[in-house]
C-alpha cells in the first residue's frame, strides 16, 4: 500500500488546520521539482505546459491570492515581473530554472502562512473579502480561499506527476530504439 498522510492533530484553530494541509500538499510539489532533472523539468511534451511552467504557475496563482484578495493590495509591475505574469492567466511556456520556481513558491507560501496565522475561527468563515480592482461584488472567505489554493495545487500536482511518467516513458522508448541490440 501506498504512503497514508492524515492531517497533525487538529490546530486549536481551524485555519491553521488547513494550512497544514496545504503544507502537505505543497511537501509533495517540492519533492516532486527536486526530484527531477533540469531537462525533465522543462521537457516540452506535445501542447502540455511543463513540469516547471506548472511549478511556476501554483507560485504565481498563490500569489495572486495573497495580494488581491487576502491583503486587498493588489500586485505591483515589480512583482509581475518577479513572478513571470503575463496579462493572462496562463500556465508559462518559457524554459525555467529550478531554483527560481523554489523560490517563487516559498516567497508566495509565506505570505499565506502570515495570513493565516493571524485569523481567528470566525474571520477564517466570514465572507468579506472582495478581489482587488474587481467591481462584481464578489466575496470570498479565507476558508474558501485555502481551500480553493488547496484544491488548485493538488490538481496541478496531479497532472505534473503523470507529465513525469509520461516522460519517462517517452525517453525509454526513445533510448529503445537506438539499442544496438536492435541493429543486428
Amino acid at each position: 500500500m501506498g504512503d497514508m498522510y492524515t492531517l497533525a492533530p487538529v490546530s486549536s484553530r481551524e485555519s491553521l488546520h488547513m494550512l497544514g494541509g496545504l503544507i502537505q500538499t505543497r511537501e509533495r510539489l517540492i519533492e516532486l521539482l527536486t526530484s527531477v532533472s533540469d531537462e525533465d523539468l522543462n521537457h516540452q511534451v506535445q501542447d502540455f505546459p511543463t513540469i516547471g511552467g506548472y511549478g511556476l504557475h501554483l507560485a504565481q496563482i498563490e500569489w495572486w491570492w495573497n495580494k488581491m484578495v487576502l491583503s486587498g493590495e493588489g500586485i505591483t509591475e515589480d512583482e509581475r515581473a518577479h513572478f513571470h505574469f503575463t496579462g493572462k492567466q496562463e500556465i508559462p511556456s518559457m524554459k525555467l530554472d529550478k531554483s527560481l520556481i523554489l523560490s517563487r513558491l516559498g516567497e508566495a507560501r509565506m505570505l499565506t502562512r502570515e495570513y493565516f496565522h493571524s485569523l481567528s475561527d470566525v474571520e477564517f468563515r466570514r465572507s468579506s473579502l472582495p478581489i482587488h480592482g474587481d467591481d462584481s461584488g464578489d466575496l470570498y472567505s479565507p476558508s474558501w480561499v485555502i481551500y480553493h489554493l488547496s484544491y488548485h495545487e493538488s490538481y496541478h500536482l496531479g497532472q505534473m506527476l503523470l507529465l513525469r511518467k509520461w516522460i519517462t516513458g517517452q525517453r525509454e522508448k526513445w533510448d529503445h530504439f537506438k539499442s544496438p541490440h536492435l541493429s543486428t
